[in-house]
């Protein structure tokens, strides 16, 4: 018996994993593929605290290192299911074996929606970015598009454009979809849109260089030199395991959690990006050692 089992070992668990394993709680952390999530594939973080510039790998790394001095750390272990029990504790079933827990944090993340465009994958981390946030700052001075028209992709084109990132949109259809008054801001700042239009492929030399754009109303190809493409058509929390617990989840499909990380089944927690809001390593990192303090609070 578990008191604490965490499902997923990205900033989010590893620190719950931390804090728990500090603090004496008998816990594991199980994550389907290897620990660090998808941090590992950010080229360099410059916004993490007492860090200047690190790349997200070996950010990860330190992190789990950390953790796994208090806290056991299975990796390639896919939680299957979990089942509360008639006593309150959970059993989480993998491929070959059964944990049986008090306490369950999901801390499973969430991924970006991308595109089927020709050179999106290829470039990911050289030129292709999900976040204006953590890369916005190496492009400063330079030509970017922003992929999409909503809340996410208005609110990165203006982030951009406030830094000194030479920003324009590239959105499928012939008015924004984001709230009026960002598409108020966004007419201010003079930021260029290419409407009715979608990206068809990237291309370059090792980096971005070159944007290929479909303009489907005039059905007409256009290359437009780039040396940055931020891709901002939403995210896909990786909510299955909630899902299968009747946990509550918004309309986009995150966690819904109180202050102190509680979902709206007794014993369970969720932290990090799977609970939406602000999708930082900070926030995520946060989030994990609040579910970690409840849970030692109610078990002490």
């Amino acid at each position: 018996m578990y008191d604490i089992v965490i499902i997923g070992a990205g900033p989010a668990g590893l620190t719950a994993g931390i804090y728990a394993g500090r603090a004496g709680l008998n816990t594991i952390i199980l994550d389907a593929s290897r620990s660090g999530g998808t941090v590992n594939t950010a080229p360099l973080i410059e916004n993490y605290p007492g860090i200047d510039k690190i790349p997200g790998e070996k950010l990860m790394k330190s992190m789990t290192e950390q953790t796994s001095q208090y806290t056991e750390i299975k990796e390639r272990t896919k939680v299957k299911s979990i089942e509360k029990l008639d006593d309150g504790s959970f059993n989480l079933n993998t491929r070959n074996e059964t944990y049986n827990s008090h306490y369950v944090i999901i801390g499973t993340g969430s991924n970006p929606v991308t595109l089927p465009a020709e050179g999106v994958e290829e470039f990911t981390g050289r030129g292709v970015s999900y976040c204006a946030v953590c890369d916005g700052t190496f492009f400063v001075g330079q030509d970017v598009l922003v992929i999409g028209g909503g809340n996410s992709a208005a609110t990165e084109a203006l982030y951009l454009n406030r830094i000194g990132v030479k920003c324009s949109m590239v959105h499928r259809r012939d008015k924004l979809r984001c709230d009026a008054k960002l598409q108020e801001d966004i007419n201010n700042a003079g930021i260029n849109i290419y409407w009715n239009s979608e990206l068809k492929a990237v291309k370059g030399k090792g980096r971005v260089e070159e944007a290929i754009i479909y303009n489907k109303v005039d059905d007409e190809e256009i290359s437009v030199k780039v040396n940055g493409i931020f891709i901002a058509i939403g995210y896909h929390p990786n909510n299955e395991l909630a899902l299968g617990l009747d946990i509550l989840c918004d309309d986009s499909g995150y966690i819904i959690t109180d202050e102190n990380m509680k979902t709206s089944v007794d014993g369970v927690y969720a932290a990090g990006d799977l609970t939406g809001g602000v999708k930082q390593i900070v926030v995520s990192a946060a989030q994990g050692a609040k579910a970690a303090t409840r849970i030692q609070e109610l078990l002490l």
